[in-house]
């Protein structure tokens, strides 16, 4: 009698594991109905999770014909939440929270509807700027399903005219895969697979060398297989790469996968599935890809196998952290399965062999600095200091470190620390000694890193203090201490004499040498006036409508241009409408 009541328990609680798991699988968003941003179709240019620079891409992007000013659309009732008005990143962005427990993000855009307009120059008018992020109270804003709310653009850090969109949790602002929700995109297209990457780790022997090595694939009528038709002969500890893409239908943009698979024969080692992400480990990114291969060649490497320091919550089942070992002459048969979010996949196969007669290399390298990802990292030189705090890198790294003479364009010898080999996860502390430098003149100093060439400067700002000037950076390169003495420039566009004829807007082209724009005013007869400044293409427009009203006559105009070193530029002129 137990014996039966135990079968029965252990059937019953396989079955709830099965339906669990079936559950689990299937795709838990398609039951909400929500209508689309846009009334065109939906073509998209990037999708969700497509690798990009320091981070996963968060939403769609969707084309607008290469025009602005489409209206964009809630896709359910709710309320503005949220508006953001920004030089970069999302530019012009509106967020609408809806009942049901997510947040619709609107990103880019021309310009909102007038309602929300006068709401956001109004809070502009107050506090004399541009730049402003606004929370509306659920009274502020209501909206209902497909109702209008914006227009799409091209601002903020947009590169063509196109709608951002996202679709977040509302509770945990967790961006979800906005495809999961079954908007209308046709994607009948499987993923590309176009080869692997073997990593020899701590020193393994791949087919007689102790590097990585890559290896191309071709497409078969049955799936992929690489074109390296022998055995691939392994000695020692690898980890696994795998270089693919997505392609949707009617655009020829490449775009990011949804789910990958690695097997071990019949046995799953390594998974990963892109339904959601999280904005505070998303640049873990860095560690995810093949940093290089992205950054120099723009390939699209998805590594199945963890390094030292990874904190993303996109793996699902990982045997020994993705790490292989060959050691016996065993032959492993490889699969990998790719998916994209419509069920669309492809499956390449491959065979890894062990080979105990290759040779292992010992790792160690002759330079001494050797960084622990697990703890407190420094540097301390003379005339050069580096702080890394604990979590600052993904991996154990061998670190570079090389000074040469000043440059002409900075007053400090450069700094060559670990130039483009080793991402950065978080912000760690740089110290550079001051030499020569007027007191008058210090305020106006700045952490520089310089180009490869050595030619181009971008500041990293800068406090100075006991003798150094610190800062806190987010990459390796080639530092220095450069000085900001210059004033920002401002050109007027359309000021004849001085004198201005119609009543449309006035533009200026400003921009700085060094440091930065950091604020700017435009006043009229003292009366602070609206401007929109576009550092993209260092153009600076006050319209005059409804919000700067302005009288036919003469009048007294103030443009205060001012950069990030409090270096500041006053432009004066008579206007006359």
């Amino acid at each position: 009698m137990m014996n039966m009541i135990l079968k029965i328990r252990l059937t019953i609680t396989a079955l709830v594991i099965l339906v669990y798991c079936q559950a689990f699988s299937q795709n838990r968003y398609k039951d909400i109905n929500f209508s689309a941003p846009l009334k065109i179709p939906l073509v998209l240019a990037g999708n969700f999770a497509e690798l990009r620079s320091n981070h996963f891409h968060t939403g769609l992007d969707i084309k607008t014909n290469n025009r602005e000013g489409y209206k964009l659309y809630a896709i359910e009732e709710g309320y503005i939440a949220r508006i953001n008005v920004s030089h970069w990143g999302y530019g012009l962005c509106i967020y609408v929270q809806h009942p049901n427990g997510y947040t619709s993000v609107y990103a880019h855009c021309k310009s909102f509807t007038s309602e929300i307009e006068a709401f956001v120059r109004k809070a502009q008018r107050k506090k004399e700027k541009e730049t402003i992020t606004l929370y509306p109270g659920p009274e502020q804003f209501p909206v209902e399903r497909g109702q209008v709310i914006g227009f799409s653009g091209n601002s903020g850090s947009s590169v063509a005219p196109h709608l951002h969109f996202e679709i977040r949790d509302t509770k945990t602002e967790e961006p979800i895969n906005p495809l999961l929700f079954e908007f209308d995109v046709k994607d009948d297209i499987p993923p590309i697979v176009k080869g692997i990457k073997i990593y020899s780790l701590n020193g393994a022997n791949i087919n007689g060398k102790n590097t990585d090595i890559i290896y191309s694939a071709v497409k078969t009528t049955e799936g992929y297989n690489l074109e390296r038709k022998a055995p691939i002969m392994i000695h020692g500890k690898i980890g696994l790469a795998i270089n693919t893409i997505d392609k949707l239908n009617e655009a020829p943009n490449k775009c990011g996968i949804y789910s990958i698979e690695l097997y071990d024969g019949d046995s799953l080692i390594f998974q990963q599935k892109l339904e959601r992400l999280n904005f505070y480990t998303n640049r873990y990114i860095n560690t995810h890809m093949d940093y290089l291969q992205y950054r120099f060649r723009k390939e699209s490497y998805h590594k199945s196998f963890l390094s030292k320091n990874n904190k993303l919550d996109i793996y699902g089942k990982i045997k020994d952290k993705g790490i292989l070992i060959f050691e016996q002459n065993e032959v492993k048969k490889m699969k990998y399965i790719v998916s994209d979010v419509y069920g669309n996949k492809s499956e390449l196969n491959f065979e890894l062999q062990g080979e105990p007669s290759l040779k292992m290399q010992n790792t160690q390298k002759p330079n001494p600095i050797q960084f622990n990802a697990s703890k407190k990292n420094e540097i301390v030189r003379s005339n050069f200091k580096a702080y890394l705090p604990q979590g600052a890198l993904y991996d154990d790294a061998t670190i570079q470190f090389q000074e040469y003479p000043a440059r002409h364009n900075t007053i400090s010898a450069v700094f060559d620390f670990n130039t483009d080999s080793v991402p950065i996860h978080k912000y760690y502390i740089l110290k550079l000694k001051l030499a020569g430098v007027k007191p008058a003149h210090q305020n106006k100093l700045v952490i520089a890193e310089l180009s490869k060439n050595m030619k181009r400067l971008s500041s990293k700002g800068g406090t100075i203090k006991d003798g150094w000037v610190s800062s806190k950076v987010r990459s390796f390169g080639n530092y220095a201490i450069a000085i900001d003495t210059i004033k920002p420039k401002i050109i007027p566009l359309n000021l004849d004499n001085k004198k201005y004829k119609t009543t449309q807007e006035i533009k200026f082209k400003i921009s700085d040498n060094l440091s930065g724009i950091d604020t700017y005013k435009v006043k009229i007869d003292g009366v602070w006036f609206h401007s929109f400044y576009n550092p993209k293409s260092n153009l600076l427009r006050v319209p005059f409508d409804q919000y700067n009203k302005i009288t036919n006559g003469k009048h007294k105009l103030v443009a205060t241009i001012t950069d990030e070193r409090k270096n500041t530029t006053v432009f004066k002129a008579n206007i006359e409408l």
